[in-house]
């Protein structure tokens, strides 16, 4: 996805309103956004709005003083454009779980990748991850029938262990 990258203020804080393509439209609302991705919705527009997501979270962590005057697109670094903190790192991830729940598991996806990787990181990585997260199939919850569930139930003792 070719994306130009966001002059932005928090929308939340009074900064100046986001500007460029992927800066119009509504937010994404809700933990998920898995029925928005089906058919006839691209994944270039999903990627946009958690873009725009993204990039109000790491206002609120990094502060707008700091990121007003900074282009944020998919190929920024979190190290060498953002200079992001560890601790920050953690404030993000906290943001993550609020906005999307567990359905996105942004510890995890850190956890899999060594230092190197997560000092490189761009933002353009954790978009994808997030745009993977939320449109992938949630798998099923195995449904069991009344009759089943008693059976899988222990039976119980008549025994006293007083």
């Amino acid at each position: 996805m070719t994306a130009k990258p966001l002059t932005t203020g928090h929308p939340t804080t009074g900064g100046p309103a986001a500007s460029g393509p992927a800066a119009s439209g509504p937010a994404i609302s809700g933990p998920a956004i898995s029925g928005e991705a089906g058919p006839g919705t691209e994944r270039a527009a999903v990627e946009e709005r958690i873009l725009r997501d993204v990039v109000a979270m790491l206002h609120d962590v990094i502060g707008d003083e700091y990121v007003i005057d900074r282009e944020i697109g998919l190929s920024t670094s979190f190290d060498t454009d953002l200079e992001l903190e560890s601790i920050e790192f953690v404030a993000l991830a906290d943001r993550m779980r609020q906005r999307y729940g567990d359905t996105v598991d942004f510890v995890g996806f850190l956890a899999d990748r060594t230092v190197d990787e997560v000092i490189n990181m761009r933002v353009g990585e954790v978009v994808s991850f997030i745009a993977d997260c939320l449109t992938s199939p949630q798998p099923a919850q195995p449904s069991q029938s009344p009759q089943s569930s008693q059976s899988a139930q222990p039976a119980q003792s008549s025994r006293s262990w007083a």
